[in-house]
């Protein structure tokens, strides 16, 4: 056996001498190290805490101050319809609310309402002949839907209606003189798209009307005449009139005591706009 020396260790050129810390150090180190470890993933929890109580506050923020969904239109007229049943006035107003034929004949089932005002998309025949023969029905207002001859004739069979209101029609002059047969009417308002005096003339057939309010009537001095001269005739509202003003000095020396607006506004010489 040689008794020569272990020749030393090859040193790699690249990664140079391998380092080997001392003890005091390793035992340093090694006091560290899991306290470390330990620190982080306290941190990492707590990290999670706060951020998943940071979303559910968000989240619980966010239903408290969102608004509630929309409520379909169903929903809403089933609700107001619930308020008139148990109200003890027979009034059915439904302004904030624009409903189809279906719902308006759900009206038509409660036979106690003297006064349906309504906003609707759509209208049936069957609805207005149902409309007309509700036992106490009074008053009607109905816009949106269109009215025409067909209906206008149907509602002429109400033997209980004095007010009707129709904003928006395409009647003729025929269908607004079988008015007649409503032995209780006193107030019409109507639009008529391309009304003229032919429409004022019928209107003028109906001898106890005490209120006409006329929207889209072309009405000249010729068509106001009639108008005038009927006999229980007390408001007189026209929208979109032509009449010229030497017509309006024959109204006013004509009737003295009729009460007169033009497009919404009293005449000048309306005697009687001091009293609303």
């Amino acid at each position: 056996m040689s008794n020569e020396p272990s020749p030393p260790e090859p040193v790699n050129s690249k990664q140079g001498p391998e380092f080997r810390p001392a003890r005091g150090i390793s035992r340093l180190l090694g006091f560290i190290r899991p306290r470390a470890r330990k620190t982080l993933v306290g941190l990492g929890i707590f990290s999670t805490f706060v951020i998943a109580a940071s979303i559910g506050y968000f989240k619980v923020g966010s239903e408290l101050t969102s608004p509630p969904p929309e409520q379909t239109i169903d929903v809403r007229f089933d609700e107001q319809l619930r308020r008139i049943e148990a109200s003890p006035e027979p009034i059915a107003r439904l302004d904030a609310l624009v409903i189809n034929d279906g719902l308006l004949q759900k009206l038509t089932l409660l036979e106690k309402l003297t006064t349906i005002q309504v906003e609707t998309d759509s209208l049936t025949l069957d609805t207005v002949m149902r409309l007309a023969a509700m036992p106490h029905l009074e008053q009607l207002h109905l816009r949106g839907a269109e009215i025409d001859d067909v209906m206008l004739k149907e509602l002429a069979k109400s033997k209980t209606i004095w007010l009707l209101n129709f904003p928006k029609t395409t009647v003729t002059p025929a269908a607004i003189e079988g008015l007649k047969e409503m032995p209780e009417l006193r107030q019409l308002r109507l639009g008529i798209d391309k009304g003229d005096n032919r429409h004022a003339r019928a209107v003028a057939t109906l001898p106890r009307l005490r209120a006409v309010h006329l929207i889209g009537v072309a009405v000249t001095d010729e068509g106001l005449r009639p108008l005038a001269k009927m006999p229980q005739l007390e408001s007189l509202y026209l929208d979109d009139a032509a009449v010229t003003d030497s017509g309006w000095t024959w109204l006013f020396q004509e009737n003295t005591q009729l009460h007169v607006h033009i497009n919404q506004l009293h005449h000048d010489r309306d005697p009687q706009k001091h009293k609303h």
